[in-house]
């Protein structure tokens, strides 16, 4: 069996309940892994201080993944990014307004928002160490460094076709995924997390055999699809359970947390 060096997680719906609750086992599983010599990831679609939230809290010195990929950063410096030109931005902002959908932007490590939604917001920053600010008019910011811009969507109808038209408007210029039921993800096209645990591979020099990745949902096929060993969480995503070595219950069940103790 190849030694695993390298443990790199989703964060929501992965290794933590959508509430923000972790089992015990995964904390003492957390902790052991603090204390050896493999290296532990989280790779969210989470701005970077939601990410840093729970790097603290887990006691986790290493890079995080966050904005979907779009970032690789411990709090001192940026080691790897991938940003939305300022132009596809403004595009984006607008076909949203113009649909009235509920939109997430993202500038120089700020969320804005210009629809102070408290049901909506509440629900996303809850537990997740994550502020944000309230402005007349997405389109009035000056943009200056934007990861990923997020569109919250509660009808799948809608969702599915709001998907489909910004796939085929932004081909081989954004990648558009979803995150979780309600959470379109808008990206530039390199922005992966498999992209960013490919950088981690050349800046570590660890090969793909020696990787174990997990996650739940569609935004983390590529990060599996670039590690050694594969591991769905919660059946959330057809297409990610497929291609993954192992397919989990959910958090709770601890199935993880028993695959990551075999291999490492």
């Amino acid at each position: 069996m190849t030694k695993i060096k390298l443990w790199v997680t989703d964060i929501d719906g992965t290794i933590m309940n959508y509430d923000g609750s972790t089992t015990p086992e995964m904390k003492d599983l957390i902790n052991q892994i603090n204390s050896s010599n493999v290296k532990f990831v989280l790779a969210t679609g989470r701005m970077f201080d939601g990410a840093y939230h729970e790097a603290k809290k887990f006691n986790i010195k290493t890079p995080v993944i966050c904005y979907q990929g779009a970032v690789v950063r411990t709090k001192e410096e940026v080691l790897w990014q991938s940003l939305v030109k300022n132009s596809i931005v403004k595009e984006v902002i607008q076909y949203f307004k113009e649909k009235n959908i509920h939109t997430h932007l993202y500038n120089n490590d700020i969320l804005y928002v210009d629809d102070d939604n408290k049901r909506i917001m509440d629900a996303y920053c809850n537990n997740r160490g994550t502020k944000y600010t309230v402005v007349d008019s997405l389109s009035d910011i000056s943009l200056s460094n934007v990861p990923k811009v997020l569109a919250v969507i509660e009808n799948p109808e809608l969702m599915e076709k709001i998907k489909s038209e910004l796939s085929e408007k932004y081909k081989n210029i954004l990648k558009i995924v979803q995150s979780a039921p309600m959470y379109l993800e808008v990206n530039n096209i390199d922005a992966t997390k498999g992209n960013a645990l490919n950088f981690l591979k050349q800046y570590w020099n660890i090969k793909t055999e020696e990787i174990l990745a997990s996650g739940d949902q569609d935004n983390d096929i590529d990060l599996l699809k670039n590690a050694g060993i594969k591991v769905s969480v919660g059946n959330y995503s057809r297409l990610l359970a497929e291609i993954a070595d192992y397919n989990c219950k959910n958090v709770n069940s601890n199935e993880l947390v028993e695959i990551v103790k075999r291999y490492i």
